[in-house]
């Protein structure tokens, strides 16, 4: 099934069918990062052909991408299903991430504008009131993860490092992936959000290393929370 759909030598085939595989993608995607797959769970190939209304080729398409960012695997002539991570992977992981995204927010203390100072206490300020209207943890509730990403986005415009912030959002998918897998879904615990509060005033403070640490700090802890979840799996 897999060599087939790789063996495929129409070019204008393949161009054809990028935009089902990437509405493919971006359908799983979503399914892994806020639905109810659990690790080792079987993905029909066919059921996702159904539901998008297309051929096999995208769908195996948007497979062998999830493959590639480490949240599918793929057996010939047995099927899909979710990947299982490996606990030294995921320390390896947020280790990395640890160091890679405290850097970026780190950049953003000192390089944020005066006139970004003001934009970012109200983005912060909208945060914490949506969270106010968020689901408790076994709500399981999209909205902790699309905030994250808000906060953290506008963390890494401040940085004004391209190279940087790139390879660092990189990561995002796979931090989300692993929480979601040992925990069901992100959630912003108590610990989450005072170091939420202790990057907002190190960055709105331009103190670096005070944005760094606090940045450090909880990737790190969430990090072994994961894995000592996932070890339990």
């Amino acid at each position: 099934m897999v060599t087939s759909i790789t063996n495929i030598a129409d070019g204008t085939a393949q161009a054809a069918a990028q935009p089902r595989a990437e509405l493919a993608y971006q359908h799983l995607r979503k399914a892994l990062l806020e639905g109810e797959l659990t690790p080792g769970d079987k993905i029909s190939v066919v059921a996702v052909t159904e539901q998008l209304a297309c051929s096999r080729v995208p769908v195996m398409e948007a497979m062998k991408r999830l493959e590639a960012d480490g949240f599918v695997e793929i057996i010939p002539q047995v099927g899909c299903h979710v990947s299982t991570p490996i606990a030294t992977d995921v320390v390896d992981f947020f280790n990395l991430f640890a160091t890679v995204e405290s850097t970026v927010v780190g950049l953003a203390a000192e390089r944020r504008r005066p006139s970004e100072i003001e934009e970012f206490k109200t983005l912060c300020a909208n945060i914490d009131n949506k969270l106010k209207l968020a689901g408790g943890p076994e709500a399981r509730d999209p909205i902790y993860r699309q905030l994250n990403l808000r906060f953290h986005s506008a963390i890494h415009a401040m940085a004004r490092s391209p190279v940087s912030t790139k390879f660092a959002s990189s990561l995002w998918d796979r931090s989300d992936f692993y929480i979601k897998l040992a925990f069901g879904s992100l959630y912003f615990s108590k610990a989450i959000k005072k170091s939420h509060r202790e990057m907002r005033r190190a960055i709105i403070a331009g103190d670096a290393n005070a944005a760094k640490l606090a940045a450090f700090t909880q990737l790190q802890t969430v990090g072994e929370k994961v894995t000592k979840a996932l070890s339990k799996l």
